[in-house]
C-alpha cells in the first residue's frame, strides 16, 4: 500500500482587482503575476483510483488548476470552481455561495479558493483547522496548501499560515519580509520573497528547508513530500531535500522553464515554450506526459497524478480546419480559401452575401468575364454580341453563349452581355 503521507502545493494566480492594482503600484511588490491566462482545457494523467484524472464532461474551458492528495480542482472561465476525485472529507463540495474565484489550491484533503475580491475560502478536512480562515486575514493575492495546513499571501506581501503546525510550518519567520509567491509541502512552507530569494520553514528531516547557498533569485517555487523545487530567474530548475526518486535532478535537456509544481515524489515543469516535462517517481505513470498534450498554460500536481491546462485550440467556427483568425470566410466551410478577386473575402462568403453567379460555378461573376464569348480579348463588344446571336436558341453544355446555364441562349443572356459591355473588370 502506498504511503498515506501526501503533500500538495499549488499555483498562485492573479487577482487584477482595483485593490491589488493599487497595492502593486505603491508597495514595491514587483514579482506577483498579474496577467490573466487565456482559458484552456484540463488534461490529467497518473493515478486515477479516485477519479481524480477524469475531468467532468461539462467542465469547459478553465483558467486555473490545482490538486490535492487525490482530488483535482479547476476554475472555469466564469470564475466558478469545480472539483473531482476523492471526496471523503467534502473537499470536492464547492460551497454554493463561493462566488467567482481567481485562484485555487489543494491541501491533502482540503481545497482553498481565492475569490476575486481577495477573500479566502476553504473546505474539506478541518480537524487541524486547515479550513478555518483567520478572521483578520484580509484580502490576499494567492493561496497554497500543505498536507494539513493552508498558506496565504496577503496583498501587503505578508504570509499567513494556519492549520497543523506540528513541525513549525505555520510559524512564519518574523524577518521574512514581503513575498510574491507561496507554496506548501507535506509539512513545510515555502515563500518566494520579492527579491527572488527563497525561504522555507517547517519539517526539515530531509533538508527540504535548506535552499542551496548558490540558488540565486527565483521566479517559481513548489514543495513535495520532503523536497522543494524552484525555477531560477534564468529559467533553470533546482531541487533540494529528499532525492530517493531523483526528484531533485531535473533532466539535463529540460531547458528554460516558467514555473514548476511538485507531487509527493515527482515534479512537473512548464517550459518557456509551453511544453510540459515531468521527472521523479513514475509508479502510476504520473511522469508520462501525453504525446498529444501540446503547449500548456499551467501545470499542477497531486500526490500521484499530474494536471495540465492546455492552450485551447484556435477557434474554427465552420470546422474546415482553418482557424477563424486566418479564415477568409470563418462562418462557411472553405478549406481552399478561394478568393478570386484577392479582396480578403472568400468566394463562398461573397456568394452567400448575394454576389451573382449566373453560371453556378461557385465563382462570383465579378471575378469572371462571362460575356467575353468569342475571342478572349477581355472585352465585351460587337464580336461577342454577334457570337451570341449566332448561338441563339437551345443550348448544351458546350454552348458558351448560354451565360446563365439555363439551357437556352435567349434574352436573359443578351441582357447580361449588354450589361457587361466594355472592358472586363478583372
Amino acid at each position: 500500500m502506498k504511503n498515506n503521507r501526501r503533500c500538495t502545493r499549488y499555483r498562485q494566480l492573479r487577482i487584477p482587482t482595483g485593490l491589488v492594482a493599487a497595492f502593486l503600484a505603491t508597495s514595491g511588490v514587483i514579482g506577483v503575476e498579474q496577467s490573466a491566462l487565456a482559458d484552456g482545457i484540463v488534461r490529467c494523467w497518473g493515478s486515477n483510483l479516485q477519479g481524480q484524472c477524469e475531468p467532468p464532461a461539462d467542465l469547459g474551458p478553465c483558467s486555473s488548476i490545482a490538486a490535492g492528495q487525490a482530488h483535482s480542482i479547476a476554475i472555469r472561465s466564469d470564475g466558478g470552481v469545480r472539483c473531482w476525485g476523492l471526496n471523503d472529507f467534502g473537499q470536492c463540495n464547492t460551497p454554493l455561495d463561493l462566488g467567482a474565484c481567481s485562484s485555487v489550491a489543494g491541501g491533502g484533503f482540503h481545497t482553498i479558493a481565492l475569490r476575486i475580491d481577495g477573500g479566502v475560502r476553504c473546505w474539506g478536512r478541518n480537524d487541524f483547522g486547515a479550513c478555518t480562515t483567520p478572521t483578520d486575514l484580509g484580502p490576499c493575492l494567492s493561496v497554497a496548501g500543505g498536507h494539513l495546513h493552508t498558506i496565504a499571501l496577503r496583498i501587503d506581501g505578508g504570509v499567513r499560515c494556519w492549520g497543523s503546525g506540528s513541525w513549525g510550518q505555520c510559524n512564519t519567520p518574523a524577518d521574512l519580509g514581503a513575498c510574491s509567491s507561496v507554496a506548501g509541502g507535506y509539512g513545510h512552507t515555502i515563500a518566494l520573497r520579492i527579491d527572488g530569494s527563497v525561504r522555507c520553514w517547517g519539517w526539515n528531516a530531509q533538508g527540504q528547508c535548506n535552499p542551496p547557498a548558490d540558488l540565486g533569485p527565483c521566479s517559481s517555487v513548489a514543495g513535495g513530500e520532503a523536497h522543494t523545487i524552484a525555477v531560477r530567474s534564468d529559467g533553470g530548475v533546482r531541487g533540494w531535500g529528499s532525492n530517493y526518486y531523483t526528484q531533485c535532478n531535473p533532466p539535463s535537456d529540460l531547458g528554460a522553464c516558467s514555473r514548476v509544481e511538485a507531487g509527493d515524489y515527482h515534479n512537473i515543469a512548464l517550459r518557456s515554450d509551453g511544453a510540459v516535462r515531468c521527472w521523479g517517481m513514475n509508479y502510476d505513470w504520473q511522469c508520462n506526459t501525453p504525446p498529444d498534450l501540446g503547449p500548456c498554460l499551467s501545470v499542477a500536481a497531486g500526490n500521484y497524478h499530474t494536471l495540465a491546462l492546455r492552450v485551447p485550440p484556435p477557434l474554427d467556427t465552420d470546422g474546415d480546419g482553418r482557424p477563424d483568425s486566418t479564415d477568409n470566410c470563418p462562418t462557411i466551410a472553405n478549406s481552399t480559401q478561394a478568393d478570386c478577386n484577392n479582396n480578403g473575402v472568400g468566394n463562398v462568403c461573397e456568394l452567400a452575401a448575394g454576389a451573382p453567379d449566373l453560371n453556378h460555378d461557385t465563382i462570383p461573376d465579378t471575378c469572371q468575364c462571362l460575356a467575353d464569348l468569342c475571342n478572349g480579348d477581355h472585352r465585351v463588344n460587337g464580336a461577342d454580341l454577334g457570337y451570341l446571336l449566332f448561338e441563339w436558341g437551345p443550348a448544351n453544355a458546350n454552348t458558351v453563349s448560354d451565360i446563365d446555364r439555363d439551357g437556352q441562349v435567349n434574352g436573359a443572356d443578351l441582357g447580361y452581355l449588354l450589361a457587361s459591355w466594355g472592358p472586363c473588370p478583372h
